[in-house]
């Protein structure tokens, strides 16, 4: 199929497209004259692409894992395995961190209704750089 019937099909534009296939997330198309001809197994690959960018991925975590999808030990369908693993992980410490942020506020909220005069807040511990002023 030509690259317009894929971006429909797909619901990616061309230049998606074409950066997928710079980046090596879709194989390069065979060539029917200058027009580029992709294979149907091409819109399933970009919208696994899709998907996995609406998720949170960049491109570059992508790159690996869905050059090299053979479904082996240490393959594509592995390595993309463990990408949704590590997203996973740092998803729910992200959740951890809203919902003790979450505590906080809601006892400062208290705090404030109770006793506006006196002001107590728990500053909680950050080591990041942006944190400290």
């Amino acid at each position: 199929m030509y690259i317009g019937e894929l971006s429909k099909k797909s619901g990616a534009s061309r230049k998606a497209i074409y950066l997928y296939e710079q980046m090596g997330l879709i194989p390069k198309p065979t060539r029917k004259g200058s027009y580029r001809v992709y294979s149907a197994a091409a819109v399933t690959q970009i919208q696994t692409i899709r998907c996995a960018q609406s998720l949170g991925f960049k491109l570059k975590e992508l790159v690996e894992a869905l050059a090299n999808n053979t479904g082996g030990p240490g393959s594509g369908l592995s390595l993309m395995l463990e990408q949704i693993e590590l997203k996973r992980l740092a998803v729910q410490s992200q959740i951890e961190t809203a919902q003790a942020q979450l505590l906080l506020l809601n006892q400062f909220e208290n705090e404030l209704r109770n006793s506006p005069e006196i002001m107590n807040c728990e500053l909680p511990v950050d080591s990041s750089p942006k944190g400290k002023l």
